[in-house]
């Protein structure tokens, strides 16, 4: 029979077995037979501690770890694995305390380099300032990076160009943080595109993928951010950035799924839930908008951004003045930004509250003088006054300020249009198609002209290509169901106005259908 020596290491050397095969339950109850033999084993006990930190017990990990420091105080892979399983559940105190005392017990560099790492998640930058004495370059380069972390970026900046080697990779991806937020974004860009279009660090990765999004060169960014989350896949910042680029690049499934990841990686962080929100909203799926919406309204109820589009869904359910009552609450609340002023212009101006509407939209052009989008939001609101003249002076303006924004003459053709003036409004059409071929507000308003003139052949063909580069918008189909109902094809024009009707589910839409569904039964008996 073997000695109850023998039996203990045999138990052990089987609970390292059982380990490797990721069989902890198993591997526990070997050594719970062996402590049975020997309880004062301390390679047992710190066993026992690592098992449970494997499966996630802090507690019972923790127990084994207090039974180990207390019979050996130096034991030093217990007081690591303390040190760990506290900064895991972000006790950063107590894990700062373990790091100490592993200093004292070492004295060596990778030590002491963490005591500076978790003083500045703590933001102690008093204890982190009275290590600069230290020659080692490695330990000065972890004094930056802590006071940077802690917003004293030109202390860590004097650092990192007066004691350390700025070739060196670590040292030059800090200058180039700092640079950003200094807002040199030249320096910054000149450093990251210095590592590389085949580097692997994933932080270099994103900021390359944030320049490309800088330049518009959504592609680029899309290379970047991929590879990023495919080193790193377990931060949320490289999938969010990617999906924000997925979506400006107009590929939404891929940047839903994409905002997702990083919903999943941080799900208490609300923009991430927002930019989904808003994607949601941008394609027009509004169920799954207004339940993203009030999921964030739920966690955080003072979501400005968030309020905005809960007010644009209440618009788009007709329901006005509760939209204007919560984009009034924003501006009340000190949050008048540029999406909340510009959305509460738009619902004044559905309420036909036109004062209140110009008003509102002129202080955003205050701010953003050249801004054609804003410009040209102002100019709607005057179309819907009927004030042509007044909408068609902004046109220019828009047009003046950027000879090429398409949408400045294809609002020029309709402010044209509903004065009457078919010769100016085929004018901007065309110069509208002359800039962008698959412009379709270009083609639609060219067949509103024919259809003036009686032209319905040529009025189809110009409404064919509307849809054809618009396949989503209710009004061509509608449009195009009254050519047909002008030449009594009744049949096609039920076709098309039942597109407009699933698409966009209207009062108007819907009585449409009704009267040609009724005149086609009529003509079929």
């Amino acid at each position: 029979m073997l000695s109850e020596e023998k039996e203990v290491l045999e138990y052990i050397k089987e609970a390292f077995s059982l380990r490797s095969q990721e069989l902890y339950k198993p591997a526990v109850e070997m050594l719970y037979k062996a402590l049975a033999l020997d309880n004062d084993n301390i390679e047992v006990l710190y066993q026992l501690g690592e098992l449970y930190a494997l499966m996630k017990n802090h507690t019972r990990a923790a127990g084994y770890l207090d039974q180990v420091i207390a019979k050996n105080p130096g034991h030093t892979e217990s007081l690591r694995l303390y040190k760990k399983i506290t900064e895991d559940l972000n006790d950063f105190e107590k894990s700062l305390s373990f790091a100490e005392k592993l200093f004292e017990l070492n004295k060596n560099t990778e030590d002491l380099k963490e005591i500076i790492r978790l003083a500045g998640k703590l933001k102690l930058t008093d204890k982190i300032k009275t290590y600069l004495t230290t020659d080692c370059t490695d330990v000065i380069y972890e004094i930056a990076n802590a006071l940077y972390d802690n917003g004293e970026i030109q202390t860590a900046k004097e650092l990192l160009t007066k004691h350390l080697n700025t070739d060196d990779e670590n040292v030059k991806m800090l200058l180039g943080k700092i640079y950003v937020d200094e807002n040199n974004l030249e320096k910054s860009r000149k450093i990251f595109e210095s590592f590389g279009k085949n580097t692997d660090n994933a932080e270099v990765l994103n900021y390359q993928g944030l320049f490309a999004l800088e330049d518009m060169n959504f592609t680029e960014a899309i290379k970047c951010f991929s590879k990023a989350s495919s080193i790193n896949k377990n931060n949320p910042v490289y999938f969010y950035n990617l999906g924000n680029a997925y979506f400006f690049n107009g590929w939404m499934e891929e940047a839903r799924n994409a905002y997702s990841k990083a919903i999943y990686l941080a799900p208490d962080n609300m923009d991430y839930r927002y930019s989904l929100c808003y994607l949601y909203y941008e394609t027009k799926d509004f169920d799954k908008c207004k339940k993203e919406a009030d999921a964030i309204l739920s966690a955080c109820p003072k979501h400005y951004s968030t309020r905005v589009l809960k007010a644009l869904l209440l618009d788009n359910n007709n329901e006005f003045m509760q939209a204007k009552n919560i984009l009034e609450e924003n501006v009340k609340e000190g949050c008048d930004d540029d999406f909340t002023l510009l959305s509460l212009g738009k619902t004044y101006s559905l309420l036909d509250m036109f004062e209140k509407a110009e008003r509102t939209i002129l202080k955003v052009i205050e701010r953003n003088p050249d801004n054609l989008n804003y410009i040209t939001d102002l100019a709607d609101i005057y179309i819907k006054e009927k004030k042509y003249d007044k909408s068609l002076e902004l046109v220019q303006k828009t047009i003046n300020l950027n000879p090429n924004y398409v949408y400045g003459y294809a609002l020029g053709a309709k402010t044209a249009y509903l004065s009457s003036d078919f010769e100016t409004c085929k004018s901007y059409a065309q110069e509208a198609l002359g800039l962008d071929m698959n412009c379709a507000e270009g083609y639609y308003y060219l067949a509103l002209v024919r259809i003036n003139e009686e032209d319905y052949e040529e009025a189809v063909e110009c409404m064919k290509r509307a849809i054809t580069y618009d396949v989503t918008n209710p009004k061509y189909y509608a449009e195009m169901s009254k050519i047909y109902k002008a030449q009594n094809n009744i049949k096609t024009a039920l076709e098309y106005i039942a597109e407009a009707e699933s698409i966009d589910h209207s009062t108007e839409y819907k009585l449409m259908y009704q009267e040609l569904a009724s005149l086609n039964r009529k003509k079929n008996f």
